[in-house]
């Protein structure tokens, strides 16, 4: 009886942090397609999500998509060795705006890559951020010589910030988070 206490005790505290935290939606798991668009159905039917304007609600949901995706394809394979891409996704609604938080493995071989991406993206102006996404766009084969892929190009345009960290778990795999703020005012 005690254990069931304390097990009722932490998920009250959790549900308690969500509160103060305004996190809106929250998913931890193994991510497939049909998975990202369940999510994606639900964050839409979200009363908060309703709430704002056409143009920021635009924007998380791109924003959201992207990161998704991102865990899906490039995620490292969960310890079963099966396809499926363990991750999570957390949204929180703000005063002014969302910030969307993600997590998920990655293999220490792909970190040096993709740190220098986000650290190009991180530094670009809005102007040059869209050029260099018609210029990947244009490209007939997307490669790691654009100099950042598209989805962080797309994320990093539509986001007012944007960072990153990658926690070394073992000898060949990190754990990486991209934590993303997206205002209610800004026009994408």
């Amino acid at each position: 009886m005690v254990e069931a206490q304390d097990n009722a005790t932490l998920l009250f505290n959790w549900m308690q942090e969500c509160e103060r935290e305004n996190i809106i939606l929250s998913f931890k798991g193994d991510f497939n397609q049909e998975l990202v668009n369940a999510i994606l159905l639900l964050a839409e039917r979200e009363p908060d999500a309703k709430m704002n304007d056409i143009v920021t609600r635009a924007r998380v949901f791109s924003i959201m998509v992207e990161c998704m995706q991102n865990i899906r394809k490039y995620g490292a394979v969960n310890s079963e060795g099966t396809e499926l891409k363990p991750g999570l996704v957390l949204v929180c609604r703000h005063e002014n705006g969302y910030s969307l938080k993600t997590g998920n493995l990655i293999t220490d071989n792909e970190v040096p890559a993709l740190k220098e991406k986000l650290e190009i993206v991180k530094t670009m102006s809005k102007g040059d951020l869209k050029s260099l996404h018609k210029k990947v766009l244009s490209e007939t084969h997307l490669s790691d010589k654009s100099g950042a892929g598209l989805g962080l190009i797309s994320i990093t345009r539509k986001c007012d910030s944007i960072d990153y960290a990658f926690k070394k778990l073992d000898g060949n795999t990190s754990f990486y988070t991209l934590d993303i703020y997206i205002s209610n005012n800004k026009t994408a």
